[in-house]
């Protein structure tokens, strides 16, 4: 009887310390939650916000999860500073006719693959043809979405790939290339040296009449990626927009093909850009040329 009972103690104790394991391990390698829920973030009288946008960050494709979270972090500092009324949402049901009029800007941070259907990315489209504003971060602007006026007319480019292996992330430097249409050009830096991912493009939108705000000095960088045996290089040359603006009907876009890590929001300048943008493809008023 009682070595019956000794082996019911072990047994017990086997079974519920291997659950018990398995929910741990299970704990530590959840994947990461793509969901954010509705938040919205008030920051003070609502008649007195400058303006009101919706940060999407849904991953259909490479999930930037350090980049999307600090980005995240900083606008939340950006819009307690500067009166913005911020809603965080990857729910695509919020891509409609009705519910994008609450916003003046939508801003995709490193939004990557297939999130929306064809209603939801038509409600997106007249959203920005009808004088509604984007602002597109790093990987939103990579080649994972199936949808032609996003790369045609939206971004007017279409991504190539970024250097791989020991090229991925190089010191680099950005020449100022901006005029006074864009908010705050005149206080930016002519030069900037800084480490990224550089992605390379098919041909430079200037080519289509984007106006740039940064154009990386590519000819002392490796440009190359290797897959599978196949070499692709830039075919961009010396015209390698990284930061340029896009005139979308009634609308305006801004788009960043920088911060691939989370580090890179935590730089006061690349702050500045990206929240340049912000206002100005908020800003109904600002001219678009």
């Amino acid at each position: 009887m009682k070595k019956i009972f000794i082996y019911l103690l072990l047994f017990l104790l086997g079974f519920f310390g291997y659950k018990g394991l398995s929910l741990f391990y299970k704990y530590l390698n959840k994947p990461y939650e793509n969901t954010d829920k509705k938040v919205n973030v008030n920051l003070k009288n609502d008649s007195d916000r400058v303006l009101s946008a919706l940060i999407y960050s849904a991953v259909g494709a490479f999930d930037h999860k350090d980049a999307i979270k600090a980005f995240k972090v900083e606008i939340r500092k950006m819009g307690m500073i500067n009166n913005w009324h911020l809603e965080f949402s990857n729910d695509p049901s919020q891509f409609n006719n009705e519910s994008l009029k609450n916003y003046d800007v939508i801003i995709w941070n490193n939004s990557t693959g297939n999130t929306l259907d064809e209603k939801q990315m038509s409600s997106f489209e007249n959203y920005i043809e009808n004088g509604g504003g984007y602002v597109g971060i790093h990987g939103a602007g990579d080649s994972s979405k199936n949808w032609k006026w996003y790369y045609e007319v939206l971004l007017k480019a279409r991504f190539s790939h970024h250097p791989n292996r020991e090229y991925q992330f190089q010191n680099g430097t950005l020449e100022k290339k901006c005029d006074s249409n864009f908010s705050n050009c005149e206080k930016l830096p002519n030069r900037w040296d800084r480490e990224e991912e550089w992605y390379v493009f098919n041909e430079s939108p200037k080519k289509k009449g984007s106006n740039v705000i940064y154009n990386l000095i590519a000819n002392n960088l490796v440009m190359t990626n290797i897959k599978d045996g196949v070499i692709r290089e830039s075919s961009m040359g010396d015209d390698h927009p990284i930061v340029w603006t896009n005139c979308v009907g009634k609308g305006k876009a801004f788009y960043s093909a920088m911060g691939h890590k989370g580090k890179y929001f935590l730089e006061p300048l690349h702050l500045e850009v990206i929240k340049s943008g912000i206002i100005w493809a908020a800003d109904k008023s600002a001219k678009c040329n």
